[in-house]
Formats: C-alpha cells, structure tokens, sequence
C-alpha cells in the first residue's frame, strides 16, 4: 500500500495526540471541550494536529487513521496521516500503550513527556534521593502486605492508600484511626464519596481489598490540609510546561476547594490562587501572602527540575500541591497527563496558553519554527482570533 506523500512546507511537523486504546467517534470528540481548545490553539501554533486512538495506527503501512477539526466544516472528520514526528498522550495507558510508544520510539519518533504515567511509589523514592525536594515530601512507603498498612496507620494516625499508579484521584483512600477506637475511611469514586466508619482492623482491611483489588500501593502520612467552610479541604494544582524556548513555565496554579468532607478534591471548584490565596489564609498580611507565592514558586521549579533529573525533559507536568496550617508547602503528587480541568475552571479564556505550549514546544524539540507557514485550509478558519 502506497503511504500518504506530504508537502512538508504544509504539514511538518506532524504532532499525533494519543487518546486512548479504541478508535474514538467522531461524535464523541465533541463531549470534550480541551480536545478542541488544543486544536484552536493550533490555529497559532501551525503544526498538523491530528487525534489519534491505538487502533487506528496501521503499524504495517506506518499510518493513522486519524481525527482533527476541519474549520469550513465547523465538525470533527477523519483521514489518513503519516506516522507522527512527535507524539503527545492524552489518554490511556496499559501495555497497548505501551508497546506503541516502544514502537515510536524504535522509530526515533519525539515525545512531548519521556513517560506518560508516573508510579507514585517509584516517583517519591527517586525524589526521595534529592536534597533540593526531599524535604517537601511527606513520610510515604511502597507497601506489599496489609502488616506493613497496618503498621503505617498505627504508626501516623491518619493515612492514604493510594494505588501506584492511577489519575483523577479514582483509587485515594483516606484512614483515620479514631479515638474511641475503630476506623474512619472515605474514597470518592468520579464525584461520588463514600464515608464508612468500622469497628476492627480487620473489616478496615476487608475494606482496603475491596477497593483496590491486586493494585500495589503507597501509604502516605496525611497532610494537615487548610479547610474552609463545611469541612471542605483545600489544596493546589500547578500547571507548568515548556514554552517554545524551552524554558520552564508556570502557565498557571490552581487553588482546589474540595467538597463536604472529600478526602480529595477531584471534581472540586477551582480558583486562581493569586486571587484566592487571602481567603484561604486571612490572617495573612500582604507581604506574608507574596512571600508564600514567592515559596511556591521556587518549589514548583525544584519539583519539575528534580523530575526531569530522573526521568528526562518533560514538555509539561501537572503538580499537585498542599499548604498546611503552618504554611509548609507539600507535594502530593505528580502528573504526566494532566486533563487541564483545574486550569479551564480558575482562568477561562487565560488558560489558552496551556494548550498553545505543548504544540510550540513540539516545534521546538523537532528543530522546526514554521510561524509562516500556510496550513490546510480544512485546518484554519481566519476568522478566530486567539489572540489576547
């Protein structure tokens, strides 16, 4: 079969977005909105931005039956693209995922992320290893046994289990041992939560099996999170990326305020922390609420250098964060293929940049600034204006 040719003064660099594993309809682009920020973002940008699933990659004929917007159609459409020169996952994971990204990359194919899912355990142990961001880490353990979950409860009072690896706080526990004797724990599953209280150590682990079946998993010591109103816990999500120079970029950070009595907040409200920060500590002064921002920042750039130190350079990571009572800041976890949800919520129409970056950095890890380029006219509409 003869491949798809290519004008490259056209279409070069071509960035492939991984979805997931099962060819996506087309109708269902529509049910998300980030996947069409990210194609307006390359009105400005000017690579070929196709989307792409696992099973539309023809490995034989090195070609995707790929998905992108066409602009005087105003919908989503199909057609066939050349294999990717740099590869950005969305969505997905498991061994299809995989074995294709091995395959991209036997092909010297670029990716914008070196991984794209962290094991927590793995993650906290490397970082554990450096001096610029060990002490933001809270006490954590790789455990194999219900012994050593036992041991970590008995030990910190209140914990979370999380799974190793995992996204959207889906698989989050949080424990805590009781007074007056027994167990409190709570887990949120897509919005729902669940608040059970039980009696022994024993129905806590029947509990703890149920919920994570055969995952490996962490404990982590509980961080004494800021609350608002209703018992509502607060916490932080950073966007950071690399712009077109290939600097590092704060593109912007998020405060999360959970809901009543989650042990996380997914699927929380989402504020711009410049704006919220005196909400969260009132009995701040000003100058003390700059200090923290300036803190912040320096901890975001220790946590992505120190990253990037142990797994390569990263085109973007989303950090989650925590502040407690006493303004020590926490890392909580990092992520590899952040949703961007947090970032929409807090800065609308401002947050156009964390779509922008990923698809300039492309650019810029292939060697190639095609600003002037012309693009296919299915793939331009004039009349957007992104600018602003």
């Amino acid at each position: 079969m003869e491949q798809p040719s290519h004008d490259t003064s056209l279409d070069r660099p071509i960035v492939g977005v991984i979805l997931g594993i099962k060819p996506m309809p087309l109708y269902r682009m529509n049910r998300y909105p980030r996947l069409k920020k990210l194609a307006d973002a390359n009105l400005e940008a000017k690579t070929t931005l196709t989307f792409f699933c696992v099973d539309d990659v023809d490995i034989f004929n090195k070609t995707i039956n790929g998905t992108y917007y066409n602009y005087k159609t105003k919908r989503w459409e199909k057609k066939q693209f050349s294999y990717p020169d740099v590869v950005y996952v969305r969505g997905g994971s498991g061994k299809a995922i995989d074995n294709l990204l091995a395959e991209f990359d036997r092909l010297g194919i670029k990716k914008i992320n070196p991984i794209h899912a962290f094991n927590k355990g793995d993650l906290y142990e490397l970082l554990n290893q450096d001096e610029n961001v060990r002490s933001y880490l809270p006490p954590t353990q790789n455990v194999q046994t219900m012994d050593e979950i036992r041991s970590m409860i008995r030990k910190q009072g209140t914990v979370y289990v999380k799974a190793r690896r995992g996204r959207k706080g889906t698989k989050v526990m949080r424990i805590e041992k009781l007074r007056n004797n027994g167990y409190l724990y709570s887990y949120s599953i897509l919005g729902y939560l669940v608040r059970k209280r039980v009696n022994t150590i024993t129905d806590l682990e029947k509990a703890i099996k149920s919920f994570f079946g055969n995952r490996a998993l962490i404990v982590q010591r509980a961080i004494d999170l800021v609350r608002v109103r209703n018992n509502r816990l607060c916490d932080f999500r950073a966007e950071l990326q690399r712009n077109k120079q290939g600097e590092i970029d704060i593109v912007g950070v998020c405060v999360r305020v959970g809901r009543q009595n989650s042990p996380i907040t997914t699927h929380s409200s989402a504020y711009r922390y410049d704006t919220h920060l005196k909400n969260i500590f009132p009995h701040y002064t000003n100058e003390q609420i700059e200090a923290l921002k300036e803190k912040i920042n320096t901890f975001l750039i220790d946590i992505y250098t120190g990253v990037e130190k142990k797994y390569g350079k990263f085109g973007e990571i989303g950090i989650d964060f925590a502040v407690d009572r006493k303004g020590k800041i926490w890392l909580i976890e990092c992520n590899a293929q952040s949703a961007k949800v947090s970032i929409v919520k807090a800065y609308g129409a401002k947050s156009r940049r964390a779509f922008l970056n990923p698809l300039e950095y492309a650019k810029a890890i292939m060697g190639t600034d095609r600003s002037n380029t012309v693009i296919p006219s299915d793939m331009m509409y004039p009349k957007l204006s992104i600018r602003g």
